[in-house]
């Protein structure tokens, strides 16, 4: 049972920590509060549990002092807002191709973008290095590291051997990716500053570890379960936790770091080809990334965020159809996905999770 609380923002008490619950209407903060309550049975969980949910999207950021517990936070993920160096007028585009289908024809032409030969030495080195890998091959530039983030080594040898197996495959697999035109413009500072005007052409990327974070996690979660049931971690089997200063937890943080590597490099080689495809028309600039998910220490803390983007004040993400600001709120964390329908107003402007930047829309209008 959940208390409305302010606009937008809905309380309720679980476990051992309150939830702090935001969502665009009652009946979806009802909905999802049962669905954020196993977060409050984290051991060494300090309150509150934030959440945020919009239809049968749900992220949480759940914080603990003492245990690091993998069914509680999504793999780490990487999310990129790219701008064009030519509008989708100026695009060399073949004739009867209208600005309307100018995103599916970029898209398209990324088939024809030859990829390096990955075997698993380099998916090694990916999961140790990340971006980073990428810039020392040559497949992106220093500006680009910087906004990756600080680089943070992962340890190949956290990973079952399953899993960089099928990191081979799954490498230069092409993630989601959209291309939008500005529909309109909201913070003309904040819009300058990452190059976007009403004629600029956008493309969106996010990458997922794939199956290489599926089955390195799982692995880390069947290793900890069996120490629980052998009554070693004091920890319920209903959610699998390890004590910090454990081999354990030690293990599952070092395979996050790998999986987060092996994320951004998936992200550094699509926005390589996405550079190959759109090198005669301008080049594309990379003006934002972003971590979706994983587990981190902060502040004495382990966050576990599940389907939420790490973002501090002033950080920039894409939420739904919008280029967005952090605020810092929700253990500066923000929700990647959208709250209602675009008549409505924007539920996590109004409950001050992000500020709006622009809005994206179809190319051409």
């Amino acid at each position: 049972m959940v208390e409305h609380a302010a606009d937008f923002e809905w309380r309720g008490e679980g476990e051992d920590a309150e939830v702090v619950l935001y969502a665009p209407d009652a009946v979806t903060a009802e909905r999802t509060f049962e669905q954020t309550l196993p977060a409050t049975t984290l051991p060494g969980v300090v309150s509150p549990v934030h959440a945020a949910a919009s239809g049968h999207d749900l992220g949480w950021v759940a914080a603990s002092e003492t245990h690091a517990a993998p069914d509680l936070f999504s793999a780490p993920a990487r999310g990129l807002l790219l701008v064009a160096g030519a509008s989708a007028g100026d695009l060399s585009v073949p004739p009867g191709v209208s600005p309307g289908e100018v995103g599916d024809f970029i898209l398209r032409n990324l088939s024809g973008i030859p990829l390096p030969r990955f075997g698993e030495a380099e998916v090694r080195r990916a999961v140790e290095a990340g971006a980073l890998w990428a810039a020392e091959e040559g497949l992106i530039s220093e500006e680009d590291l910087a906004l990756f983030g600080v680089h943070v080594t992962g340890e190949p040898d956290a990973l079952p051997r399953r899993a960089l197996s099928a990191g081979v495959r799954d490498l230069d697999r092409p993630g989601r990716t959209y291309v939008y035109g500005i529909a309109e413009i909201l913070d003309t500072e904040r819009a300058e500053a990452l190059s976007l005007s009403s004629s600029a052409l956008v493309l969106t990327l996010e990458t997922v570890p794939e199956d290489p974070g599926r089955l390195a996690l799982a692995a880390h979660r069947e290793r900890i379960l069996s120490r629980i049931w052998s009554g070693d971690f004091g920890a319920a089997a209903e959610l699998p936790a390890a004590p910090l200063g454990t081999e354990e937890a030690a293990d599952l943080l070092a395979a996050t770091r790998a999986v987060a590597n092996y994320s951004d490099a998936r992200a550094a080689l699509r926005l390589y080809e996405l550079r190959r495809a759109l090198v005669g028309e301008g080049g594309l600039t990379l003006q934002a990334a972003w971590r979706l998910g994983g587990l981190a220490g902060e502040d004495g803390l382990l966050l576990h965020r599940w389907n939420l983007a790490t973002a501090e004040t002033g950080d920039t993400l894409v939420a739904r159809n919008f280029v967005a600001a952090g605020t810092g709120a929700m253990r500066e964390s923000a929700p990647p996905f959208g709250p209602n329908s675009e008549e409505d107003p924007w539920a996590w402007e109004e409950a001050g999770l992000l500020e709006r930047v622009a809005s994206l829309g179809p190319v051409g209008g």
